[in-house]
């Protein structure tokens, strides 16, 4: 029952995403808030997933804020649960935001040095 209480506010949340650009002082803020948090020890420090462990690429392209805010609130599997007394609403914002100011990277077929090596 909790798997599809979870379920149906993710759904909810990803068809509202509102999304609010911020400046480049907040996506420093929360890139720092990222790090202080430990999030970037499972998800990288940069979102792309862990290397050593099963968390999940969260940038480029996180999920709808809202999305983001149930999964850090009610998370599943081993992550831990990260309440607003520990990390506010205000907090998850700008982490949030950190995370969708991290550009896609190239694709291979782009890099002149691996574009060499292809058949």
């Amino acid at each position: 029952m909790r798997r599809f209480a979870i379920s149906a506010a993710l759904a909810l949340a990803l068809a509202s995403g509102a999304v609010r650009a911020q400046s480049a002082d907040e996506i420093e803020r929360g890139r720092q808030l990222f790090m202080a948090n430990g999030c970037y020890s499972c998800h990288g420090t940069v979102g792309q997933g862990g290397e050593r462990s099963a968390a999940p690429r969260l940038a480029p392209g996180p999920y709808p804020f809202e999305a983001f805010k149930v999964l850090v609130r009610t998370p599943r599997e081993a992550m831990p649960r990260f309440d607003p007394r520990h990390v506010s609403d205000a907090q998850l914002q700008l982490i949030h935001g950190y995370l969708a100011s991290i550009a896609k990277g190239p694709v291979v077929a782009d890099i002149a040095a691996l574009r060499a090596l292809m058949p």
